[in-house]
């Protein structure tokens, strides 16, 4: 995930739907559904993986729900509680989207 993930903020490929995340993954060989709680971990994993000490963008912040265009509630949560982020959604996200430019080149 972390492979797939890279290479899209790399080629500003962003963001992807969850459902396109989880096929992209099955290419691979790997079975992770959408609205799973295993994606949900992954997902954790690689903004933990990519940004240990919280201070870079989170790359999960990338991945959307197919009917609202934004992340789903446990990016939130992650965000809050292991990333000391602060905010309403829309103000965390926001920012993340911003770092997320930043740091790879998006504008």
């Amino acid at each position: 995930m972390a492979e797939i993930l890279l290479e899209r903020a790399r080629n500003g490929d962003w963001p992807i739907e969850y459902g396109k995340l989880s096929r992209l993954l099955e290419e691979q060989g790997h079975n992770v559904q959408a609205h799973s709680v295993e994606m949900d971990h992954l997902l954790a994993d690689v903004s933990r993986q990519e940004s240990p000490d919280g201070t870079k963008a989170m790359l999960s912040a990338m991945v959307v729900l197919k009917e609202k265009r934004e992340p789903g509630a446990g990016f939130y949560r992650l965000a809050r509680e292991e990333f000391g982020r602060k905010g309403d959604n829309v103000t965390i996200w926001g920012e993340e989207m911003k770092l997320l430019a930043r740091e790879w080149g998006q504008r």
